[in-house]
């Protein structure tokens, strides 16, 4: 007996997780950066191919890597600041961001084979770069406890744990290879409370280590076919974006509980996510291919969103 087809519904409908809120595209600038912006005296910047962002109240943090700029935009006030002279930094493009608790910030140079730390005005503080380890960073986050730096690497398949002090490594988790603890091509990584989830295109879709780097458990074979940004919610929820259909599956232990969005530029909608952060009740996605950071608000258990009108 055939199986009924599978419905994915789109933000907004009928799905139990997300309600669509708004769509940052364009961000008004301050004095200064309409000066400097290209010199064309405009008052606001367009998103182009925004790829990374973070989030910290009361800022976010965006990568454009299209531009080669890095911004930071005030949740509050609505308006955005270019972070001049960071994004010249990067050698490629910096595919990660981490706000760290001063608000300096770490991005990820891809292409540069480093993780790079900033201060808050976009000075450079620190070049974490090891070739035994590192060859194509595409993640990097710190544990704010005792200032280790973690960057996970696409093509060594591990993550590479940083000294505080010095910046040299000093453990590793991961490593390349099949089953469970392996990985054969890391997408994103994500630090949790209870540890560290990470997505894989071939290897085991999102697996779970422990704070010691030990494998939990893994999710999402099936579903999943190509994790590009992972996101969890207070409640535990873990958002998962799929290239593969331009889609956000939901799961809660390790089973699927919602999938929302599909392909398109509508609200809700996406073309390629790059990046998702979750802070305060709501979800952040760089729509990349939108050229926009749509953002969501992310609802209790066991609520259904209600349709909304567009906030754009």
């Amino acid at each position: 007996m055939p199986h009924p087809p599978v419905v994915h519904p789109s933000v907004g409908e009928s799905a139990k997780t997300l309600r669509f809120n708004k769509i940052i595209d364009k961000v008004g600038l301050g004095s200064g950066d309409i000066i400097k912006w290209l010199a064309v005296g405009d008052d606001q910047y367009d998103f182009q191919q925004p790829f990374a962002l973070d989030v910290r109240a009361p800022w976010m943090y965006v990568t454009d890597v299209a531009s080669g700029l890095i911004l930071r935009y005030h949740l509050d006030k609505q308006r955005a600041e270019i972070i001049w002279g960071a994004g010249d930094q990067v050698l490629g493009e910096a595919m990660s961001v981490y706000i760290d608790k001063d608000f300096s910030f770490y991005v990820t140079d891809t292409d540069g084979r480093r993780a790079l730390h900033f201060s808050a005005s976009g000075r450079l503080i620190h070049v974490y770069q090891n070739d035994s380890n590192i060859a194509r960073p595409i993640g990097v986050a710190v544990n704010e406890s005792n200032g280790q730096v973690f960057i996970a690497d696409e093509l060594y398949s591990h993550v590479v744990v940083f000294d505080a002090q010095g910046g040299a490594p000093i453990y590793g988790m991961g490593g390349r290879g099949e089953g469970p603890g392996k990985f054969r091509i890391i997408t994103d990584f994500l630090q949790t409370d209870g540890g560290y989830l990470l997505g894989d295109r071939v290897e085991l879709r999102i697996q779970e280590l422990d704070k010691k780097g030990k494998y939990v458990t893994n999710f999402g074979e099936g579903i999943v076919t190509f994790p590009t940004a992972i996101a969890q919610d207070d409640y535990g929820r873990v958002f998962v974006a799929d290239k593969t259909d331009s889609r956000i599956k939901v799961f809660k232990e390790g089973e699927l509980i919602d999938t929302v969005g599909k392909n398109g530029d509508g609200n809700g909608e996406f073309r390629y996510i790059s990046d998702m952060k979750y802070a305060a009740n709501r979800l952040y996605v760089a729509d990349n291919l939108n050229g926009r950071i749509q953002v969501f608000d992310v609802l209790p258990e066991n609520q259904e969103a209600m349709a909304l009108p567009s906030l754009h």
